[in-house]
């Protein structure tokens, strides 16, 4: 099963969740890395425009289902939209986040002020603070939309720090947390 960690990007979706599934042992992975790896090669820019849509959430999907086949519980971080060019937004089709096995959706939010500075920093300045305010609200209208056709658990955090997102995670069912033996 998949845990989804969800949020636009500079939100700190990796910072966070990636040492929370080390100290839950489960499995971490983004979402653009395994279609990296199962693509071998990456159909977006540094500007976070992707091309392939379809194509990566096959690949998503195969890569996904060898580790839920293998007994784990993932942590996905990832979006529920994708940035299609600028100020065009692709929110993905529900069927993907059921196809993923979501246990549950995690939504990561912060200031736009605060995300602007992160991706510049990153190299990334194509983003307007307008396109990040439609960004975050898309995925976060997105992520109800989801959570509610899935009827999964939705936990919205905002800012938290790694402790808080250990926290969220220990109010999920018990099935959702325990990595199972291969």
């Amino acid at each position: 099963m998949t845990i989804f960690i969800a949020g636009i990007h500079g939100v700190g979706k990796t910072y966070l969740a990636k040492p929370a599934a080390e100290r839950l042992s489960l499995v971490y992975a983004t979402a653009s890395q395994l279609i990296r790896e199962e693509r071998g090669s990456i159909t977006w820019d540094k500007n976070k425009q992707v091309d392939e849509v379809a194509e990566n959430q096959a690949a998503l999907l195969r890569a996904v289902k060898r580790i839920n086949d293998n007994g784990n519980t993932l942590m996905l971080d990832g979006h529920l939209v994708l940035r299609k060019s600028i100020n065009q937004h692709e929110r993905l089709p529900e069927a993907v986040f059921r196809d993923l096995s979501c246990e549950a959706i995690i939504l990561l939010t912060c200031s736009t002020e605060v995300v602007k500075k992160r991706l510049t920093e990153r190299g990334d300045s194509s983003w307007s603070t307008q396109e990040l305010e439609e960004f975050a609200k898309a995925e976060a209208e997105h992520s109800e939309t989801v959570a509610g056709a899935l009827e999964i658990p939705l936990i919205c955090l905002s800012e938290p720090s790694i402790q808080d997102l250990i926290q969220a995670l220990s109010g999920l069912r018990p099935s959702a947390l325990t990595p199972h033996a291969a």
